[in-house]
């Protein structure tokens, strides 16, 4: 049975050297298809990089529009005032 399997292993490997060596297409069609799998690899990376970008934008720009929305609150935790956020948090009816 093992000189079944080794017989069946080179078949395939001159098989894919046929292929390869004898029609060019065949192996130009590998080589731009293994292009364009890079250069969707890299666009990828860009664009997670500006996505991360995007995220990083958008957290600043929530926590500016809860400053706006709730001065006192954000004023308290800036001076790290503990007892006045306490009592935003009882007036609100947090606790």
């Amino acid at each position: 049975m093992d000189w079944l399997i080794w017989v069946s292993v080179s078949a395939l490997i001159i098989g894919v050297w046929h292929e390869l060596n004898r029609f060019p297409a065949t192996g130009n069609s590998l080589l731009k298809l293994r292009e364009a799998i890079d250069d969707l690899q890299s666009e990828n990376e860009d664009l997670k990089q500006r996505l991360s970008a995007l995220e990083d934008d958008y957290h600043q720009v929530a926590e500016q529009l809860d400053r706006i929305r709730d001065p006192a609150y954000w004023r308290a935790i800036d001076e790290k005032d503990g007892q006045t956020l306490y009592e935003l948090d009882k007036q609100r009816g947090d606790i």
